[in-house]
């Protein structure tokens, strides 16, 4: 965000790094007041909070500029997206395995495609569920059941790991089994719900072991 701000604002005589946090903070509010409530794709949420934050601080802007802005954020954001080394291994394990592999996510179509392109994902899932196309975030059931149908599999023989309690709000809703990978253990906040995942991971590798015990069909 710093970046885009300094390329099309260089003259101003303000702290960029206040309207980063503002411009960022912003936006996730806005994300978690809505995400429930109506859809307005993720890109468009950036736009509102970026107008109101200038308009806030008496910077004129056209509309025009500030999608560009906007843009250039998330493109941004694809090409210092990076993965965590447990990710690639356990895919290929359980891709090996035979398991069908999905990914449920929030991100713009573009944006989710830019991102599995870049790290040489497409290979590995069957099932993609973005909120651009199906008009709805997480945890709305409508994103899980999407995810099944696609499958092609009943919820008793699915899995959903996610990194929240809301993030597997909806998976439980349809009795997905539910997982939440808690790399910081505990750090995160979970929006005041008390919501409990049927097993608690810090990383990956942990994953596969799970599996094998919920169906006894892995070979570790």
């Amino acid at each position: 965000m710093y970046k885009s701000l300094k390329k099309y604002l260089p003259q101003l005589a303000i702290d960029l790094n206040k309207l980063v946090y503002a411009w960022g903070y912003g936006t996730q509010e806005l994300f978690m007041e809505l995400r429930e409530k109506e859809f307005i794709c993720t890109k468009e949420m950036h736009f509102l909070c970026l107008k109101k934050i200038l308009k806030a601080n008496k910077i004129q802007l056209t509309d025009k500029l500030a999608h560009i802005m906007v843009e250039d954020v998330w493109q941004d954001f694809i090409e210092n997206n990076r993965i965590y080394p447990d990710t690639i291994p356990v895919l290929n394990q359980l891709k090996q395995s035979g398991y069908k592999l999905g990914v449920i996510t929030d991100c713009d179509l573009d944006v989710a495609e830019g991102i599995i392109k870049k790290h040489r994902l497409t290979d590995y899932f069957d099932v993609k569920v973005i909120s651009s196309v199906i008009k709805s975030y997480k945890p709305d059931p409508i994103m899980f059941n999407e995810a099944i149908k696609l499958a092609k599999c009943a919820p008793k023989e699915g899995i959903y790991v996610g990194d929240s309690e809301i993030d597997i709000k909806g998976a439980r809703e349809i009795r997905l089994t539910t997982v939440i990978l808690d790399r910081e253990r505990g750090k995160k906040q979970n929006q005041g719900m008390d919501i409990r995942p049927d097993f608690r991971i810090n990383n990956l590798l942990e994953l596969p072991k799970i599996i094998s015990e919920l169906d006894g069909s892995m070979r570790i």
